[in-house]
């Protein structure tokens, strides 16, 4: 499995709006782009996919910028990779004739993937823990 850019520019997002979560103020593009290395044109796409999610949310005006849309405890990797990539393993890898053998074997690997993404929180990841009932495919 291979994490797309846009992927871990949006976890990138996610964890920098995160580290400003208690002080309620709007980030900017610009200063999350500057603050994880993340070109600026690329991350406004991605933002967007995250809104359109619930992941954040965005405030206008001279002092906007982005927000979480929820608490990071509530928000996992899974929200976030859903949001800019779609569906882990769907379609299955093979979607023109799948081997009846290996079908049912890509699907447990999908929802052991999704499980083990479900389980870790945007803000394990800033506070640096390991989420509860971890596991290794």
């Amino acid at each position: 499995m291979n994490i797309s850019a846009r992927c871990e520019y949006a976890c990138r997002a996610a964890v920098e709006l995160a580290g400003h979560e208690h002080k309620n103020a709007p980030r900017t593009a610009t200063s999350i782009a500057e603050a994880r290395g993340i070109p600026e044109k690329y991350l406004v796409h991605i933002l967007l996919q995250l809104k359109r999610a619930n992941v954040v949310r965005s405030v206008r005006g001279a002092q906007g910028g982005y927000l979480l849309a929820r608490a990071a405890d509530t928000i996992t990797l899974y929200d976030v990779m859903a949001a800019v990539d779609g569906p882990l393993l769907d379609p299955l890898p093979v979607s023109d004739n799948p081997d009846e053998a290996l079908a049912p074997i890509w699907a447990a690997v999908s929802v052991g993937i999704e499980a083990v993404l479900k389980g870790v929180t945007i803000r394990s990841i800033l506070d640096g823990s390991k989420p509860v009932d971890m596991y290794y495919i």
